[in-house]
């Protein structure tokens, strides 16, 4: 897939990707983009070194959160449309025990968060401290 840029955007096949578990959690996030910031966002991201600990691809209307280095999915975000960009309208979290040992909703919502600003090209270095702070 070409984006507006003409880059290449991440699919499925860029990376090892397993099938989403049947087990999973609804998040609730607020979260607004802006055109162009949803335009990054659906650009994905393909691990280019070991620290790279996300693969993401978009196969509308749904963005895809995988771990690097096993595969699992453990973020699922469907997005709608709006007049000037896109709205979370739901987010679903794994809850395999055995892929994802994340338990902690409030948590999870605020990684996903934080990972979706960050691909649309938002400031997330206060918040990063913040989250990382609160482990």
């Amino acid at each position: 897939m070409t984006t507006g840029d003409g880059a290449m955007a991440a699919t499925r096949n860029d990376w090892k990707s397993m099938p989403f578990p049947t087990a999973t959690a609804v998040l609730t996030i607020d979260r607004r983009y802006a055109s162009t910031e949803f335009e990054r966002i659906k650009q994905g991201s393909v691990p280019q070194e070991m620290d790279d600990k996300w693969f993401t691809y978009y196969e509308e209307p749904w963005l895809y959160l995988h771990r690097s280095w096993t595969g699992f999915g453990v973020f699922r975000v469907r997005f709608e449309p709006t007049d000037n960009g896109a709205v979370v309208a739901e987010a679903f979290v794994s809850r395999d025990s055995a892929q994802y040992r994340g338990t902690d909703p409030g948590r999870d919502a605020l990684l996903l968060s934080l990972l979706l600003d960050e691909y649309a090209g938002r400031d997330t270095q206060a918040a990063w401290e913040h989250y990382v702070g609160i482990t």
